[in-house]
């Protein structure tokens, strides 16, 4: 029986290679949910658990690096300044770093080990399989970067790759569904991956939701993701009723099950969501130009939330019993949290890690080397202070990002990315164990680097291309 989810997956990649068309795309969002599923037996990998995601992006990589020009022009935006630089620089880095620092700083260095069943508690830095895994998992990230950067410079491509987003929050949210519904051990078939799972767990007599994933935690921290990118990529969305409807209906949705999954770092980055997405409801009010989709759905937003809290208020004055298991859910998972043997144990990760960068003088320790429980320092410990600068760096320059005078898609995708990017960061500084940013943000970068590049001059007598408005016919 375990075996027939990973046939189904490779008969649907399959597919997706062999159509050439936007099915793939739809494949890899559609796969982000099934992160206990390994597709090929950890037996055959030395134990090593491969997911849909990194098996999709691969297959990406292959139909678009695949050939001498494909790959030349992934180089182009790999070197590229303005497009990639300093996120191929950053690979470099973490390169050099992950084969030589664990033999240099070999038995002198303590670190946690990725694998917590060798030990929760420090042990001495030697070279490890995590090593190679971890960089593995960290190179396909990085060149889904160019692969995707050079895919999405077709505006019909981004319109399909907002569409999948849309795909993959259904997932989301299925798979939460069958989990609410208490048949999460009946789909014990998607759980092959060699993982520690948490799947049947009570926090303030309230059951953790965790769909499809190895724990509630990365249930919750991928429906958040999900929830910003559909939140603020939706503008650049051309099909209304996707964009006035189904992309509405996604976000409540996913609000609810981020929510069910209890995670504190979910419910940390739905707060940072909340405060990103009133201050990008000022934005519009102020800044966008009227007519534009950007002003779209203003008045019924702001009435939607009215009446929201309204509701919240009333039944609290009527109903107050009503709100003690969440307020309780809440004392537990946040204000109770620091007294937690599982926050202690987390600290402990990140303190260790950090003395891991200090005893090797900033130069780190390798990807995979040591497990930390803060996203920042995880990216410094493992790849050193360099590499962080770069990575970083990186970040900077996409938030940064400008689209060509005129394209107005592109402007609201860029737009989009800048509102994206701080919900996912603080979840990342919460609870991230890896310098792997992962393939979901690997798409969100590439989106920004495709959507900032140059659009090909074209003659006057050329046959003109569609373009994708984002502005009602009329408004301009």
């Amino acid at each position: 029986m375990d075996l027939i989810p990973v046939i189904l997956f490779w008969v649907l990649l399959l597919i997706g290679m062999a159509s050439r068309g936007p099915f793939i795309f739809y494949l890899l969002f559609a796969s982000m949910s099934f992160g206990s599923l390994a597709v090929i037996p950890p037996e055959l990998t030395q134990g090593l658990s491969f997911t849909p995601p990194p098996i999709v992006a691969l297959a990406i990589i292959f139909i678009y690096a695949g050939g001498a020009s494909g790959l030349s022009r992934i180089l182009d935006i790999a070197l590229r300044p303005s497009q990639c630089l300093l996120l191929f620089l950053f690979w470099i880095v973490a390169v050099w770093v992950t084969l030589f620092m664990p033999r240099i700083f070999a038995g002198l260095v303590t670190i946690i080990p990725m694998r917590l069943e060798e030990t929760t508690s420090g042990i001495p830095l030697y070279p490890t399989q995590q090593n190679i895994s971890q960089l593995m998992y960290l190179t396909i990230s990085i060149v889904t970067v160019f692969a995707c950067a050079l895919a999405f410079r077709s505006a019909s491509t981004r319109q399909h790759v907002l569409s999948a987003l849309c795909v993959g929050g259904v997932m989301v949210v299925l798979t939460g569904m069958i989990d609410l519904a208490g048949l999460g051990p009946y789909l014990d078939m998607f759980r092959t991956a060699k993982y520690a799972y948490l799947t049947d767990v009570d926090i303030a007599d309230v059951k953790r939701i965790v769909g499809l994933m190895p724990e509630a935690s990365t249930y919750g921290s991928l429906a958040v993701s999900f929830l910003s990118a559909i939140y603020f990529f939706r503008r650049a969305i051309v099909k209304p009723w996707l964009r006035l409807y189904a992309a509405p209906c996604l976000i409540v949705l996913l609000t609810l099950f981020a929510l069910l999954s209890t995670s504190s770092a979910a419910y940390a980055g739905m707060g940072v969501f909340g405060c990103v997405a009133a201050l990008e409801w000022f934005w519009r009010l102020l800044a966008a130009r009227k007519g534009s989709v950007a002003r779209e759905g203003l008045v019924a937003e702001f009435w939607a939330i009215v009446l929201g809290f309204g509701a919240i208020y009333v039944l609290a004055l009527t109903y107050p019993a009503l709100f003690d298991p969440f307020i309780k859910l809440v004392d537990t998972i946040i204000f109770q949290k620091t007294s937690s043997d599982s926050f202690e144990e987390r600290s402990m990760w990140t303190a260790v890690s950090l003395q891991a960068l200090l005893d090797t003088w900033g130069l780190g320790v390798g990807m995979g080397a040591t497990r930390a429980s803060n996203g920042i320092v995880a990216v410094f410990s493992n790849t050193g202070i360099v590499g962080g600068l770069l990575y970083y760096g990186f970040m900077l320059q996409t938030f940064l990002r400008r689209a060509q005078p005129g394209d107005a898609t592109a402007a609201a995708i860029l737009n989009a990315v800048r509102f994206y990017m701080p919900p996912v960061l603080i979840m990342a500084t919460l609870v991230g164990t890896s310098a792997d940013f992962g393939i979901m943000n690997a798409c969100i970068y590439a989106l920004a680097a495709a959507a900032a590049w140059p659009a090909p001059v074209r003659s006057s007598s050329a046959t003109p291309r569609p373009s994708f408005a984002v502005y009602p016919e009329g408004s301009r």
